[in-house]
């Protein structure tokens, strides 16, 4: 009997909570101006906590946006390295192209005015402890090369071959102190002797051939077609300085030869001079005749 009085007054308690909470809820629906006691109570209680979890929040949701922001550009930036790798290297072909394709056109532009038969060749390799006095080309007696035939640049005269294999051709420099070549003043018609300079690597030693010659710094110095291996006419280089000839006798000077012997890439071999008739003659010889 007390078991059921019991029961029955938790339902009517539990009736009144009830009906506390719905007038509670219908109350507070709508718009106040102010809060009872109990909202103000538990929202004084609750802000500090609610504070706590909202910036919580927002730090881990910031940190998960900022990991995966730095992750994306991590991807980007690694991909974009490769590219701008990739034009990089196309950007220095395409450069290096276009500089060949220059050389190349002066070179046919060149071979077809030359009055000699040539063949084109390119600079294959150097000799690493004699790096501007020897250069091979990647022609031979394959393709009709011999021993002393006469090479050339757009520039100017470069040397001659002194030895050939089937494939390759080793070429001695002009500006090798074993080198002489035959030359005259274009302004004089002087003839002097051209060779390398062992004290000034890169240049030539002119040697005054009779005492008569007379050289002034600007003079042009050809070749005379005399020593049997160089064709005449060949522009070897010009006198930047002069000096004292040996022994304090004579005349000599330094040239600067017209070929670019430290970008040498390509060069054309002399397979048949013209005759000295072909050459073209210069303003003495056009008078004379």
């Amino acid at each position: 009997m007390q078991h059921e009085s019991r029961r029955k007054t938790y339902a009517v308690l539990l009736a009144l909570a009830a009906l506390a909470l719905i007038a509670v809820i219908y109350i507070t629906s709508g718009e106040r101006d102010r809060l009872t006691p109990v909202e103000y109570v538990v929202r004084e209680i609750l802000a500090p906590v609610q504070t706590g979890l909202f910036r919580i929040a927002s730090w881990v949701n910031g940190s998960v946006r900022t990991l995966a922001s730095l992750s994306l550009n991590v991807r980007e930036n690694h991909a974009l390295k490769q590219e701008v790798a990739r034009l990089t290297a196309e950007n220095v072909y395409l450069e290096e192209q276009r500089l060949e394709n220059i050389r190349l056109r002066r070179l046919l532009d060149f071979e077809e005015k030359a009055p000699h038969k040539t063949l084109a060749a390119e600079a294959i390799a150097r000799d690493p402890g004699n790096w501007l006095n020897t250069v091979t080309l990647n022609k031979g007696t394959g393709h009709g090369v011999k021993k002393d035939m006469a090479v050339v640049s757009c520039e100017g005269l470069l040397g001659r071959v002194v030895s050939a294999s089937s494939s390759t051709a080793n070429v001695l420099l002009i500006i090798d102190p074993r080198s002489a070549v035959g030359g005259v003043v274009q302004r004089t018609r002087s003839l002097v002797l051209v060779e390398g300079d062992p004290e000034t690597p890169g240049m030539c030693l002119v040697k005054c051939l009779t005492m008569e010659s007379d050289l002034v710094t600007g003079d042009k110095i050809l070749s005379s077609g005399l020593g049997g291996i160089y064709p005449k006419g060949l522009i070897i280089g010009e006198i930047v300085e002069l000096i004292p000839g040996k022994y304090g006798v004579g005349s000599a000077a330094r040239l600067k030869p017209a070929a670019d012997f430290a970008r040498l890439e390509e060069a054309l071999i002399i397979l048949e001079p013209s005759s000295s008739r072909d050459m073209p003659l210069s303003e003495e010889e056009a008078d004379m005749r």
